[in-house]
């Protein structure tokens, strides 16, 4: 590797546009797959394989490159950050078991079945513990910076 370094917001950078990709993708195969052959699962395979893979190279990039600060504060706002938020889930999830007559609301453009269900959760879930990070992340460095 070059002496040069790249700056870290450069590779989130990457790392966000190489995730607009694949959840292009991802929509694309989609649409598609209604009638897809068995050629194109097996390339839509290949091209999620590939993509997760160079963004699993540009998230070990990037943090090689930042300091045991961010490194830090990144792990510290998942541990706490994904816990706070677990409980409030799992806390609908039991409500939700016992009370089967509870109409519960789709993420918008899934249809209603187990496969939409399915991902309706695992959006909320995703989306949750997305905030969960956030709010964890800005409260550590607000807490250190004062």
């Amino acid at each position: 590797m070059s002496g040069r370094r790249i700056a870290p917001w450069r590779w989130l950078a990457a790392f966000l546009g190489l995730c607009t990709g694949l959840g292009a993708a991802l929509a694309i195969f989609a649409s598609m797959s209604r009638g897809a052959q068995p050629g194109g699962w097996i390339m839509m395979g290949l091209i999620i394989v590939g993509l997760s893979a160079i963004g699993a190279w540009l998230v070990g990039m990037y943090w090689r490159q930042i300091d045991e600060a961010a490194r830090e504060a990144h792990k510290w706002a998942w541990f706490w950050g994904g816990n706070a938020v677990s409980l409030p889930l799992l806390i609908a999830f039991v409500f939700l078991n016992e009370r089967p007559e509870i109409g519960v609301p789709l993420w918008p453009g899934f249809d209603a079945g187990p496969a939409g269900y399915v991902a309706t959760g695992g959006m909320i879930t995703m989306f949750a513990l997305l905030f969960g990070y956030s709010i964890a992340w800005l409260f550590w460095w607000l807490w250190r910076s004062r």
